[in-house]
């Protein structure tokens, strides 16, 4: 598709011009906004460029984030509303991937880019320009080529330090273009606080090239004040590097004692990937122990029965369902799920745990607590079967019916079973 003459560009401006303005007035106004309600402004705004505008919506888009920005910009509006015109700078950028996904490589495409990469060089310094943070948007779902294009717009350019967003989204273009250390001196020399969420882009880039030496290399670079070789929410790669890089295959008690802090099974699974089966075992004897002292956490109690699950753990397994599950009633899948594994692999550790459950469901006294009670007698029935022990199953159905004779629902559910 080619792009517009100068005319036909004036002519979408002035086409566009008073939604702009409608569009900056309700996002200026003072009065509290949800962010239902700025979406509900994002979407009118989308809307009136693909009604307006809708053989060259890329144009469209363009011209509507630079006009509402300059209106902020000319009156500024940004310092006490930055969040909400951020918002829904945001929300624009979100439709315009799926404009560039559906014809990455059109001449509209590529002519858009270098609109708005030109833009950061243009706006430099301009407090809260939406130009960085709309780039860095749109980077990951560009091509190559159109990234290298990007890089040679911005390589030339060397940016006030205090244009942050600029510098970042420079520096991060300059990585993807496989310049490491070009991209790192970029951030280290033009702007030295930077926070841990504004270069996490750059860490899952190396995390993705799996550079593990170079990620531990830009933590100290970037934060080295930090104490203990402690990095917030950058610590996850810090953790994973170290155990990619662990030659020795000695645990690592500082990395896994961080673990515990906020366990995880998703980090678990990404920081033991490459490890051997008898590391593993060596991890989860450190962890396990470790973890039962948590218990009273229920996100530690979902790790902790994967954990058990994953690594065949069932005689801790069978304790745990014995000593701390007081509700039987509705386990959760991934205590279903150890549990039918057990009955596969380890039945005898599965019996009295079964025992167990009926005994706290039936005391429960009502209707669903007895279906689920005999829910797991069955169970029962068909684990004595396999262990062909079908005397002592029946001798324990015996028992039941004299234990809670008097529990007449419960008998019937028994007898169903029995019959």
């Amino acid at each position: 598709m080619e792009m517009p003459d100068h005319n036909k560009e004036k002519e979408f401006i002035a086409v566009l011009t008073p939604a702009i303005h409608s569009t900056y007035k309700k996002l200026a106004a003072s009065r509290y906004f949800t962010a239902s309600h700025l979406e509900l402004i994002s979407s009118e705004a989308k809307n009136i460029i693909h009604t307006q505008v809708k053989e060259m919506p890329l144009l469209g888009y363009y011209i509507y984030i630079n006009g509402v920005f300059s209106l902020c910009h000319n009156e500024n509006a940004l310092e006490q509303t930055h969040r909400r015109f951020e918002h829904f700078f945001g929300s624009l950028g979100d439709k315009l991937i799926e404009h560039i996904a559906a014809d990455r490589d059109a001449v509209s495409v590529t002519s858009f880019l270098k609109r708005t990469t030109n833009q950061i060089k243009k706006t430099e310094g301009t407090l809260f320009s939406p130009w960085p943070k709309l780039v860095q948007q749109l980077v990951p779902h560009l091509s190559g080529s159109q990234i290298e294009k990007i890089d040679e717009q911005l390589r030339t350019h060397s940016f006030h330090f205090k244009s942050a967003d600029a510098i970042l989204i420079k520096s991060y273009v300059t990585l993807l273009a496989g310049r490491e250390k070009e991209a790192l001196e970029q951030l280290t020399q033009r702007y030295h606080k930077w926070s841990e969420q504004q270069v996490t882009p750059h860490f899952r880039c190396l995390e993705k090239r799996t550079r593990w030496k170079t990620i531990l290399v830009w933590l100290k670079q970037l934060f080295p004040d930090q104490r203990n070789g402690r990095y917030g929410s950058l610590q996850s790669f810090a953790d994973k590097s170290k155990s990619q890089l662990n030659e020795s295959g000695d645990l690592l008690p500082d990395v896994w004692d961080r673990w515990l802090l906020a366990p995880s099974f998703q980090r678990y699974t990404a920081l033991t990937a490459h490890e051997s089966q008898e590391k593993k075992e060596q991890i989860i004897k450190y962890v396990l122990p470790r973890l039962k002292k948590q218990l009273h956490q229920s996100q530690t109690v979902q790790v902790y029965v994967k954990l058990l699950k994953e690594s065949k753990s069932f005689e801790t397994a069978a304790e745990y369902f014995l000593l701390y599950e007081r509700n039987p009633l509705r386990l959760q899948e991934e205590k279903e799920q150890l549990l039918e594994d057990m009955m596969v692999k380890a039945p005898k550790l599965v019996i009295p745990i079964f025992h167990q459950f009926v005994v706290r469901l039936a005391e429960k006294k009502s209707r669903a607590h007895y279906e689920r009670a005999a829910y797991y007698v069955n169970q029962l029935r068909l684990l004595y079967s396999n262990e062909h022990e079908m005397e002592r199953f029946q001798e324990y159905m015996r028992l039941m019916k004299s234990e809670y004779k008097t529990y007449r629902a419960f008998i019937k559910e028994l007898n169903v079973i029995h019959a």
